[in-house]
């Protein structure tokens, strides 16, 4: 159809631009084939109301059908002008998509497509096809006559039409299930996982060097804990050592033993410092009713028992009930044995002892020497006192087999302090005097 019956008329000559009804019969064939396939053509006619009594012909009835209303001027061809118009409108602002002369050279891949290859890149060929033919004017312009135009692009894609046939044959014949139509939704299905899988493969990569930062600063933490052990066991080594060289553990025992020994000194004194205070209550209270010299004794006795702990528990000389020394009973010749109790206190066992004429013998209460050490303490003396309060268990059960074994009296004491001895010695003189008698 002449480009001067459209514009004779009036029709698009204010736009510049020529209608569908004024493309040649081949090129408005192309548009509409590669535009729209069956699912849109039965929308068209449907719209276009073409179709009777709601029954569509086959797919090419209705594109030649619909060519055919586009080669002459109507309302139906106005609209499906509309159609494309719309279809192809995020491409119309394309740099130089204006331009048929570049189009063709982009279409037929001459020099002049490298200019604008990347910008028809994205384009559709029907949207290409549709801007060409639309855009060409017989005017001398530089664009070409539109004859000369839709020749080129009809040339080109000829070509490309039979290329593409014998593309979509080799693939009916080697796919499966013989629908190439499947293709490009399974290509653009595997292009939605590759890219799924680059977005995991990249987070992999992420993780990956994360775990490998991870692994480093484990590695170097594990150095780390293996010089502070090496330098623990050397630690250890020398700890050891040392406490090979003082004595090994007979000395962590003794510092145990002194440990218990100052508690119970702080103990003791505690308790001395009450007896002390009542007392001296006591004997406030009762000193209208006794001589006056001899609660003047007492009072004096009391003040020296309630002074320093040490001086007054080895420096008191008096029995239980506060006697001179003249009264305590005589045991004279009497061996005793102390097995247990405080170790810095052995002075002040050995000088009560004395005090009532027995030579005296003193064990710690440890028992490394065995029952050969025990039995020679007890053969060496006539009379055992063993306090309960600091003592081994084996060393109590051991003084009692011993002396049972002898027939040696073995007088076992509440408390490790010198009050305590003092007792043990009156009663056991009190028994011995009552065997006597």
């Amino acid at each position: 159809m002449a480009v001067g019956k459209g514009v004779g008329n009036g029709i698009g000559a204010g736009a510049g631009k020529r209608r569908i009804w004024e493309f040649q019969s081949s090129t408005t064939c192309r548009v509409l084939g590669l535009s729209f396939d069956e699912k849109e053509l039965k929308k068209i006619f449907k719209e276009l109301k073409l179709s009777h009594d709601n029954l569509y012909p086959t797919a090419f009835k209705m594109h030649q059908h619909l060519a055919q209303v586009c080669g002459t001027q109507n309302q139906h061809a106005k609209r499906i002008e509309k159609i494309l118009d719309r279809q192809f409108a995020a491409y119309k602002n394309k740099p130089g998509i204006a331009e048929p002369q570049k189009i063709c050279d982009f279409i037929e891949c001459n020099n002049g497509a490298e200019a604008g290859g990347d910008t028809f890149k994205d384009v559709p060929i029907s949207a290409l096809i549709w801007f060409a033919a639309r855009n060409v004017t017989d005017k001398t312009n530089g664009n070409g006559n539109s004859k000369e135009i839709e020749t080129r692009v009809y040339t080109a894609l000829h070509l490309r039409e039979h290329q593409a046939l014998r593309f979509y044959d080799d693939l009916s014949r080697k796919l499966p299930g013989g629908k190439a139509e499947n293709v490009m939704k399974e290509l653009r299905t595997a292009l939605e996982t590759n890219d799924r899988l680059q977005r995991n493969y990249k987070r992999l990569e992420q993780k990956r060097e994360e775990l490998i930062s991870e692994r480093e600063a484990l590695r170097e933490d594990k150095i780390g804990i293996i010089h502070e052990l090496e330098e623990q066991r050397r630690l250890n080594g020398r700890l050891r050592r040392e406490i090979d060289e003082a004595g090994g553990e007979s000395m962590l025992e003794q510092v145990n033993s002194m440990k218990k020994e100052q508690a119970f000194l702080r103990e003791e004194r505690k308790r001395l410092n009450r007896e002390n205070a009542a007392l001296v209550k006591i004997s406030s209270s009762n000193f209208n009713v006794v001589n006056a010299r001899e609660g003047m004794k007492m009072t004096m006795a009391m003040a020296e028992e309630g002074g320093k702990f040490a001086a007054s528990a080895c420096g008191s000389r008096d029995n239980v009930d506060g006697g001179s020394p003249d009264e305590l009973p005589p045991l004279k010749d009497i061996r005793v044995a102390y097995v247990g109790g405080v170790e810095s206190l052995e002075s002040c066992y050995k000088e009560t002892a004395e005090s009532f004429g027995c030579p005296f013998c003193y064990h710690c209460g440890h028992c490394e020497g065995g029952k050969k050490a025990m039995e020679g303490i007890v053969d060496k003396n006539d009379v055992v006192f063993c306090p309960i309060d600091i003592n081994s268990h084996n060393a109590c059960l051991l003084v009692k087999r011993v002396c049972k074994m002898r027939d040696k009296p073995c007088y076992f004491l509440r408390s490790s302090g010198v009050s305590a001895l003092k007792r043990g010695l009156v009663n056991f003189a009190a028994d011995a005097n009552g065997e006597r008698a």
